[in-house]
């Protein structure tokens, strides 16, 4: 993990943001059409995308970042099965696997000098 401030804290939201995830992507599904057609994939380009600067900016280039990022696309792909298999009023959808998989490449281009989070810190009294 790189030199932060508050590596547990950003650790434990990284954490809490996957948690979170899983449970909207596995609680019952609203049976009404959205009002924007796909909408809900760019909300999984942006969930993933900020999922992924937070493993860019908690480790450091190399093997544990690529980890962190190849995690969260295989986290993606169970929650995925997950919805197919278990959750009501919901389907595996290969579309937001994509948009999941968009959004952590654009993450790990954008900020792939990781110092995101020590920008942040430095910003931050104390």
């Amino acid at each position: 993990m790189k030199s932060l401030r508050w590596p547990r804290l950003w650790l434990a939201l990284w954490f809490t943001g996957m948690a979170i995830g899983a449970y909207l992507s596995l609680r019952a599904g609203i049976l009404r059409e959205p009002v924007i057609p796909h909408f809900d994939k760019v909300i999984h380009a942006i969930g993933y995308g900020v999922l992924a600067v937070l493993a860019c900016g908690l480790f450091a280039s190399g093997p544990a970042r690529a980890a962190a990022l190849l995690w969260l696309l295989v986290f993606g792909g169970l929650i995925e099965l997950a919805q197919g298999a278990w959750a009501v009023n919901r389907q595996a959808d290969a579309g937001d696997l994509l948009a999941n998989a968009l959004g952590i490449a654009l993450a790990a281009l954008l900020f792939r000098r990781g110092d995101v989070l020590q920008r942040i810190e430095q910003r931050l009294p104390g």
